[in-house]
């Protein structure tokens, strides 16, 4: 795809987005005054715009620092991690969910350095280093389920989102990005194959760090709030590179648009495709990108 083609696709989404998040901001069911829209749907719609964009970036930046097509973060047991810990914090400390977003920032850092050390260290290809990370996963999941049967804990929606959520999730988003901006250069080793950059003296563990990092940061602060959700990265991130064909440096924007759509997309359908009821977000989310992973799959194996 041309750079002309991209940049129309680009602004094509950016209207899209704000057709949805102004749809996002309308309440059904009831006469909505201004101070409900604003306390209830804006941090919601505002939430949902940046987290899909840090969800999709996220499996973006493992992606291609572990050289895989085949990853995200939710497959190496970041998402569900977080959820986990926002699970524990909701049973023994309640009064600490305010800070639900800066807790599975900070959990996700956590687990990825963790990883790092062990998982990431001695995987001898990406197969292992899914079947790890998937087995990591359902153990967190299963532990989730278990904690929190008959708790009444509702992680996996957008609903009860606040304005602390939302003030939180834009710090780490912003502390991410500067983080992205100082090693932005290094981020172009990872284009060059990788026996050709390791004889041109670069180091992809060391180089990868603050990527990796960056990325398991934000999918947990998502993560706390949305849930796990399995395979989204994945689908949205390989689907902006089948239709492009450019590099991950090239189309990093158009990624953050795609997210940033999808999940505001998937959020009003939760809000208003049952009338007086809330669905629950990821499942939307999930449902929404499941036919894209048949898909994909079809495409991949045409290329084995």
């Amino acid at each position: 795809m041309t750079a002309k083609k991209i940049k129309q696709l680009e602004i094509i989404l950016s209207i899209a987005a704000l057709l949805l998040v102004g749809l996002g901001l309308f309440i059904h069911g009831q006469t909505a005054g201004k101070q409900t829209i604003i306390q209830l749907r804006l941090p919601r719609v505002i939430f949902a715009l940046f987290g899909g964009s840090m969800l999709t970036v996220s499996a973006l930046l493992f992606q291609t620092t572990l050289r895989s097509d085949y990853i995200d973060g939710s497959m190496l047991g970041l998402a569900s991690g977080a959820e986990l810990v926002i699970a524990l914090v909701n049973v023994l400390f309640s009064q600490l969910l305010s800070y639900r977003v800066l807790i599975g920032a900070l959990t996700g850092g956590l687990l990825l350095v963790i990883l790092r050390t062990t998982l990431f260290k001695v995987k001898r290809s990406s197969f292992f280093l899914i079947l790890g990370g998937l087995s990591l996963a359902l153990l967190f999941v299963a532990a989730t389920q278990l904690i929190t049967t008959g708790s009444g804990f509702q992680g996996k929606s957008l609903s009860n989102t606040t304005w602390t959520d939302l003030w939180f999730l834009v710090i780490i988003l912003l502390s991410g990005l500067l983080l992205l901006l100082w090693q932005w250069e290094q981020f172009k080793g990872f284009v060059l194959p990788s026996l050709q950059a390791q004889q041109l003296g670069f180091n992809e563990q060391k180089s990868s760090l603050v990527f990796q990092l960056v990325a398991g940061m934000w999918l947990g602060a998502v993560s706390a709030v949305l849930g796990t959700v399995f395979f989204v990265g994945i689908v949205l991130v390989q689907i902006v590179k089948l239709s492009t064909k450019v590099v991950a440096g090239q189309r990093i924007f158009l990624t953050i648009l795609t997210g940033g759509c999808v999940l505001v997309c998937a959020d009003d359908l939760a809000h208003y495709l049952i009338p007086s009821q809330e669905l629950p977000t990821n499942a939307l989310l999930m449902l929404l990108t499941a036919p894209l992973i048949l898909f994909l799959i079809m495409r991949w194996s045409r290329e084995v």
